[in-house]
């Protein structure tokens, strides 16, 4: 089982070390198919971001999700459904470095997304995010979020 080893990563201290495992999620999606990633690994990674106390951890759990994007042909309703709602949560965090990852993942994942989830969920999130967020750079990134799914 090469599934503990692969979450001990995700959680390592070293940053190359996340990096590592965000880089791979489109490879493992690929490999293991849209099933086995909604099953097996989104729930740990879901998990681990709820139960997170530290922002590097949830800012590499949603640039997994994000990155699971790269590998479009892969990615289903449900798979998209997954990413989308942990995403979301992100642009909702109270640490502005989680907000601006979020953004940027909405940003990559938009392509995925037909126009009434762009138009009923990503468009009012970022908009919110646009107007009400304190910190000019997750309003920085929030636009081009927005931008990229027009």
């Amino acid at each position: 089982h090469l599934l503990d080893p692969w979450l001990k990563l995700l959680l390592d201290q070293v940053a190359d070390v996340r990096s590592a495992c965000v880089v791979g999620m489109p490879k493992l999606l690929s490999v293991s198919g849209e099933a086995w990633m909604s099953r097996q690994i989104l729930p740990h990674y879901t998990r681990i971001y709820d139960e997170s106390s530290t922002y590097l951890t949830r800012i590499t759990i949603l640039r997994s999700y994000a990155a699971l994007a790269d590998e479009k042909d892969y990615v289903n309703e449900t798979l998209l459904d997954q990413m989308l709602n942990l995403i979301l949560r992100g642009l909702d965090d109270p640490v502005a470095n989680v907000r601006m990852v979020a953004a940027r993942g909405l940003g990559n994942v938009c392509k995925l997304c037909e126009t009434p989830i762009i138009e009923g969920k990503l468009r009012p999130a970022l908009t919110a995010r646009l107007s009400d967020d304190e910190d000019d750079d997750c309003k920085f990134y929030a636009q081009i979020a927005l931008d990229l799914c027009a």
